[in-house]
């Protein structure tokens, strides 16, 4: 167990029957934790302002749950939680031929680090974005204003530009971040129903 920065960010939107279907990503983050409800909220904040570029106003945040220390047993330390439609919305234009992507569709941000695992194969970061956009011409494809907001996101969490000159990093160590870009194509992530979070 060691101290560590984790932030773990809760999206809803509509699927199949359900009208707010959950999804989430989980940020490790350079840096000592926040000390305090405002710094928390502010780490939030910091990592929205980038986040909701990558899904439309379908999407809302519901709840954040921080956590101080890396360990896989470890408790959240500060969470978060929206009333019912009060919670932050994606920012990402569906534009003249695109189309939102199906439920279970995702769009993939990968940054590649400096470090290899025990098998020799380069260490990457990926997080997953429900609720993008698709080229209508080329169904595989991104939508075009996507692929720009998800390269902007993966240099903003690579640069230190974050506050504190925070930067992504894995769940165990600090990371030596190569290169980061969006993957231009529409993948699949199955929606998982997820037990409560601690």
């Amino acid at each position: 167990m060691a101290t560590a920065l984790g932030l773990t960010i809760v999206k809803a939107f509509p699927y199949r029957d359900n009208t707010a279907e959950e999804f989430s990503n989980q940020y490790w983050l350079s840096g000592p934790p926040p000390s305090d409800d405002a710094g928390w909220q502010a780490c939030l904040d910091d990592i929205l302002v980038h986040e909701k570029t990558l899904y439309t106003a379908r999407t809302h945040v519901v709840a954040a749950y921080g956590y101080d220390s890396n360990d896989d047993h470890a408790h959240s330390v500060w969470n978060k939680q929206y009333p019912p439609g009060t919670g932050p919305v994606g920012t990402l234009p569906v534009q003249t031929a695109e189309t939102r992507m199906s439920g279970d569709q995702a769009a993939v941000i990968e940054w590649v680090t400096s470090r290899k695992n025990s098998r020799g194969k380069w260490v990457y970061l990926r997080k997953y974005m429900h609720d993008g956009t698709i080229d209508q011409n080329s169904t595989d494809e991104l939508g075009g204003a996507l692929q720009a907001a998800g390269a902007a996101y993966a240099t903003a969490l690579a640069n230190g530009s974050l506050l504190g000159g925070r930067t992504l990093r894995s769940r165990k160590q600090d990371e030596t971040i190569w290169n980061q870009w969006m993957i231009g194509w529409v993948t699949t992530r199955t929606l998982k129903r997820r037990g409560k979070r601690p």
